[in-house]
């Protein structure tokens, strides 16, 4: 069999029973993808506009997506099991990189565009998550801040720059005085 080293023809494995399966079954975590960045970015938009009391039901409509991912997951593992024993190939050497490149068309273009898309989606998955983070430190150092006002010696600091505790606390008025 010729490589692509060689400049021949990389699709080295026939077609496969399992192949159709296999590209459905991406198509469905695909979709559960795609979820789930839904899912973070709605949870983005609860933290940016301080709604902390529904973070927590963003947080549980997300676990349940990554459960649903992990099942999927499952599912495809046991595909490329399948696929594997097909090719006599391990089936740790099935990687999406390694199909798109291996399978016989039309299932190679439909790989292609899965991959490409994962990886899109994965990059956008790990922007949000880190912006939620960030997002979610801040509220929390916001309510960190609140509650040492409300439970802390209130303190100044020192023309030298050491701090000096106060000899009353600071008042906040809501009228006009």
């Amino acid at each position: 069999m010729s490589g692509a080293a060689d400049g021949g023809d990389v699709s080295t494995h026939p077609a496969s029973r399992v192949l159709p399966d296999l590209v459905a079954q991406l198509g469905r975590e695909r979709q559960l993808v795609e979820y789930l960045l839904f899912k973070l970015m709605e949870a983005q938009l609860l933290l940016a506009s301080d709604q902390a009391s529904y973070v927590p039901f963003a947080m549980a409509e997300i676990e349940s997506v990554l459960r649903r991912i992990r099942e999927e997951e499952d599912h495809r593992t046991d595909l490329i099991a399948e696929l594997a024993e097909d090719w006599g190939l391990d089936a740790r050497e099935l990687k999406l990189a390694y199909l798109t490149e291996h399978a016989p068309e039309p299932y190679r273009q439909a790989l292609v565009e899965h991959r490409q898309t994962f990886m899109s989606l994965v990059d956008q998955v790990e922007k949000v998550t880190r912006e939620n983070r960030k997002l979610a430190t801040e509220g929390l150092s916001r309510v960190q801040d609140a509650l040492s006002g409300l439970v802390a010696d209130p303190s100044t600091y020192s023309p030298d720059g050491r701090v000096e505790r106060l000899m009353t606390r600071p008042v906040t008025h809501d009228q006009v005085v």
